[in-house]
């Protein structure tokens, strides 16, 4: 978990509402997420499965459902590939530099029996904790769907 000061924070918060606005202004949003997003929960992603269930259903189809949860989600999100899909999504200039410098110069330290490690640089994830990391995670995500 992230340790950040309330400067940060509240300047964070100014990030995460530009960024939002921006992909729901530019409909970057994918439709199936509701998980993070303004008016959207699980109860209406629940309520939208379900249509989508019902309608194939009376059209006679057959239909499939896949279930997936991405364990340890946060932590494994590949920097560059965020990066990539960031810029993607059209969000660049000062935001996306500054979001470049947020991911790439982490650190951190272990603490196991009163012993500390040496400093290391975070390769991977998303920060938890701080206010970011939902809507970066979204992001990453976005194209999960997709057909190759």
């Amino acid at each position: 978990v992230s340790l950040t000061s309330h400067v940060m924070k509240i300047f964070e918060r100014v990030v995460k509402r530009n960024i939002m606005k921006h992909l729901i202004e530019q409909n970057l949003l994918n439709p199936g997420q509701h998980g993070f997003v303004p008016g959207r929960s699980t109860k209406t992603q629940l309520l939208q499965h379900y249509c989508d269930i019902f309608e194939t259903l009376s059209e006679g189809t057959r239909i499939d459902t896949i279930f997936l949860d991405f364990a340890k989600a946060f932590d494994k999100v590949d920097h560059d590939i965020l990066l990539q899909k960031v810029a993607k999504h059209k969000i660049k200039g000062k935001i996306g530099l500054w979001l470049k410098e947020f991911l790439n110069n982490r650190k951190y330290r272990v603490v196991a029996n009163g012993e500390m490690s040496d400093v290391q640089d975070v390769l991977s994830g998303v920060p938890q904790g701080t206010v970011l990391a939902a809507v970066l995670f979204i992001i990453m995500i976005s194209d999960v769907d997709e057909k190759y």
